[in-house]
């Protein structure tokens, strides 16, 4: 008996968390038009149907990874590094993903060597990015609702079994939400992740302070360099290299991932 009052509830959280609205479907249409003119070789035109997707608010590591390799097609190294580490933050450890990052990377002119990172950055880094994003959303709120249903069962059920099975449902769904939640919410904040930028003109001097005079000029960047920003003044940006290098750029000269 009081499973039938349960379930009706739980059927509406699942239909509510599957409606789509109708201005996606319209988006999605975009997108498959962008794919259709990659297959066609018109690169151009399948970046102008993904933009209209991105401007419409609308965003998808698939999105970031086929806008990533129409840029590519077109010889535009920094904005297909750009657009596919867009594409890896939104789906960490994603094989093709990498596979693209280290084509690009092994043609661009700057060979930049990482310095060592610490075991435990990389541990925790390792576990936030463990889970798919959109996986990630889905099981955090399917357990939500595992534990609501436990928490009714607690509350209302008469049976001595029923309660004991809401109470282990509920304890274990709080335990696991708790867990996977904040792995969500530590993502979706970004924090801890440093804010980081590529290059996206061909050459760009690095100064020593914000300022373009040459004898402030301390070495060349070139497109499709990642780089770490540490601060701002005005229309430049401190940047940090993957090899430790610090100095000054303007900011227009990138873009943030």
């Amino acid at each position: 008996m009081m499973m039938r009052r349960v379930w009706p509830l739980v059927l509406m959280f699942v239909n509510l968390a599957l409606l789509r609205p109708v201005h996606v479907l319209g988006q999605e249409e975009m997108f498959e038009l962008g794919n259709q003119l990659y297959q066609e070789d018109d690169f151009a035109g399948a970046i102008d149907a993904y933009g209209a997707v991105l401007e419409a608010g609308w965003e998808s590591p698939d999105l970031y990874y086929n806008l990533g390799n129409s840029y590519f097609k077109i010889g535009e190294l920094g904005q297909s590094i750009l657009q596919w580490e867009r594409a890896l933050a939104g789906s960490p450890g994603d094989p093709d993903v990498i596979a693209n990052l280290e084509l690009a990377r092994s043609i661009t002119a700057d060979a930049v060597e990482s310095l060592p990172r610490f075991w435990l950055f990389s541990a925790v880094r390792w576990w936030v990015d463990l889970i798919p994003r959109g996986l990630l959303i889905v099981i955090v709120g399917s357990v939500w609702l595992v534990t609501a249903v436990g928490g009714i069962l607690r509350i209302s059920s008469r049976s001595v079994d029923a309660r004991r099975l809401g109470s282990w449902l509920a304890l274990t769904g709080a335990t696991v939400v708790l867990v996977l939640g904040t792995n969500l919410v530590v993502r979706e904040l970004g924090i801890g992740r440093a804010e980081l930028g590529v290059i996206l003109e061909e050459v760009v001097s690095v100064q020593a302070a914000p300022s373009d005079e040459d004898n402030l000029t301390l070495f060349e960047i070139h497109e499709g360099t990642r780089v770490r920003i540490d601060q701002r003044a005005g229309d430049w940006v401190e940047v940090v290299l993957e090899d430790g290098k610090v100095g000054w750029v303007p900011a227009e000269v990138m873009e943030i991932i």
